[in-house]
This record gives C-alpha cells, structure tokens and sequence, in this order.
C-alpha cells in the first residue's frame, strides 16, 4: 500500500511536477483528509515515485526518533534524497504566509482515519539524510522561532 503524503498551506501551493516533487490537488476518493487540516488549502504531495513512497517513513503506535543505524534507505537512496530536499524547500516556501505548515502521511485509502497524534516541530530540525514520517502523525511545522 502506498503512503500519501498531505499538506496545508495558507497559501495557494501550485500545483506542479518535476522529476523530484508533484503537488496536485486532492483527488474526489480521497478528500475526507480536508477534515484533519486546519489550514485552507490542502494539497497532495508525492515523490518521484509518484505516491509519496519515496519520502522515508515508519510505522509506530508511538512518534520515533531517529537512531544511528535506522534504516532509511529505500530503492532507490539518491533519488529518495532529491525528493525530500525537493519537499523541505517547498515547505520553507510556504511557512511565511501562517507561520506553519501542517502535514499528514497516511496511507492511500486511509485519508479519514483520525491522526494517531500531532507532531509540533521546526523545520530545520529536518535534515535530508535523517528525514522521515511516523506514518498517520500530524505534522505542525514552523519556521525556527
């Protein structure tokens, strides 16, 4: 199952395709994820591999830290990398307009179960190779304060 990456921006988030990132608007099967977002426009995000797949992440009752040693690697490292530079650039971009940025990682088809929590955290606290999501986690990012 393919995880899909979510997120809310104050702004309008164009929506566009690269190699590395797409933004797309909210398919019809998939717009109960609106309900978690208390930001007004809500997008998809996906990596190069189409779904967000290529964003690292784990699956855990509990948000987990990263450790030496994770394994983070998916089929392909390098381009996993470029999309998740290509993510906290776009997330950067679209802090200033509410100071934040929320995000939502779910699973495709499960855009209506509730978050298992929320995550309050600063973008730069993020660094490509020790990035990853704790899958269905809500994302509250902002800018350093």
């Amino acid at each position: 199952m393919c995880q899909m990456l979510y997120m809310g921006t104050a702004d309008e988030s164009e929506v566009r395709q690269s190699d590395d990132i797409r933004v797309e608007d909210i398919e019809a099967s998939r717009v109960a994820v609106r309900q978690w977002f208390s930001l007004p426009v809500v997008r998809f995000v996906g990596a190069h591999t189409g779904c967000s797949c290529g964003f690292p992440s784990v699956i855990a009752e509990q948000p987990i830290e990263h450790f030496e040693g994770m394994p983070l690697g998916g089929d392909d490292r390098e381009a996993d990398l470029k999309s998740v530079r290509s993510l906290l650039a776009l997330i950067r971009d679209h802090i200033g307009g509410a100071g934040q940025v929320e995000l939502y990682p779910v699973a495709d088809g499960d855009e209506g179960q509730p978050p298992k929590g929320t995550i309050e955290m600063e973008v730069d606290a993020w660094t490509p190779e020790t990035f990853f999501f704790n899958e269905r986690f809500f994302y509250r990012v902002r800018a350093e304060p």
